[in-house]
This record gives C-alpha cells, sequence and structure tokens, in this order.
C-alpha cells in the first residue's frame, strides 16, 4: 500500500503544479496588427490558350489555384463545383488552374468539356507543384489579396459536402 500511497501523492503535487502553472500563463496575446501571411511561391507560366499569366499580377483580389490533370478521375469529379463556385465568386476571386504533368491537347479538351471559363497554366514538368508542396491531385491553395498563403484543400471538393467547404474557404480567404 505505501507504493499506491506515494503515486497518489505524486500524482496530486504534479497535478498542483500543472494547475498554478497554467493560472500563470496570460489568458489573451495581443496582437500587434493584421496576421501576416506566408508569401505564395511566385510564378509566371502559359495558359492552355497561348497566353502568359503571373501570379504577381493577380494581388488586388484572392486567388483560388485548383492543382489538376486531365487523367485525373477526381479533378473530374471536382470540376463542375469549380465552376459554379467560379460562376458565383468571379468578380470578385481570381480562378487559376495549375494544370500538371499533362499532356495539353487532353488539357485542353478536358477544360472544353468541363467549359471551364477560367484560365489555366500549363505546368509540364511539376515545377509548380513542388514550389507549393503539392503531394496529390486535386488540390486546391487559396492565396490572399496580398499574395500570402491563405489556405490549402488537398483533395477534391465533391457533392454538397465539398460545395459547401469551398465556399466557406472562399467566404473566408474574401474576409482577410
Amino acid at each position: 500500500m505505501a507504493g499506491r500511497a506515494g503515486w497518489w501523492v505524486l500524482s496530486g503535487l504534479v497535478a498542483v503544479l500543472a494547475l498554478a502553472w497554467l493560472l500563470g500563463q496570460p489568458r489573451h496575446t495581443p496582437r500587434a496588427g493584421p496576421q501576416r501571411l506566408p508569401a505564395a511561391p511566385a510564378f509566371v507560366l502559359d495558359t492552355l490558350d497561348g497566353r502568359t499569366l503571373e501570379l504577381a499580377q493577380l494581388r488586388g483580389q484572392p486567388v483560388v489555384l485548383n492543382f489538376w490533370a486531365s487523367w485525373c478521375a477526381p479533378c473530374r469529379k471536382e470540376m463542375p463545383v469549380l465552376v459554379r463556385a467560379w460562376q458565383r465568386h468571379g468578380k470578385h476571386v481570381h480562378f487559376v488552374g495549375v494544370n500538371v504533368l499533362d499532356d495539353p491537347e487532353e488539357a485542353q479538351r478536358f477544360l472544353e468539356e468541363f467549359r471551364v471559363p477560367y484560365p489555366s497554366v500549363h505546368d509540364p514538368r511539376g515545377d509548380t507543384l513542388r514550389w507549393f508542396r503539392v503531394v496529390g491531385l486535386p488540390t486546391t491553395v487559396f492565396v490572399s489579396r496580398e499574395g500570402g498563403l491563405a489556405g490549402f484543400h488537398a483533395g477534391p471538393f465533391l457533392d454538397l459536402e465539398g460545395e459547401g467547404a469551398l465556399e466557406r474557404a472562399i467566404r473566408e480567404v474574401l474576409s482577410r
């Protein structure tokens, strides 16, 4: 029994010390101003329709970057959700597709099939994937008005649940 009593005394002492430490911690740490987001990696890439797009030129409005490929089955399922989001928010948010590791002709057919109204840049070697640390497709990255990384979503936005999650993420990046 002496072992158990010692254990209870030690446990009580640890609990008292932990409580004293917690009570001594500040309850609120005021911010010195707006939180600064890490900068999104810069890129200049050709679009699938032959223009050039530079991410820095889109500053002033939030950006939804969607990494996709024509051979990606979840990307195919997600694309209608993104097109509907563009229809609702395209005046206030830039949407940019980032087509990676894909055949440009197949990618162009994909865009036509889904009637994607916003630009898609082509990244044939996957450099942009590495810059944004994307590990799977589809992945969506949200960039603030000032060019900071504001959010990240790995996997497709599917069905009503996915559409709701995308809406919340867009509202969040718009509020920054």
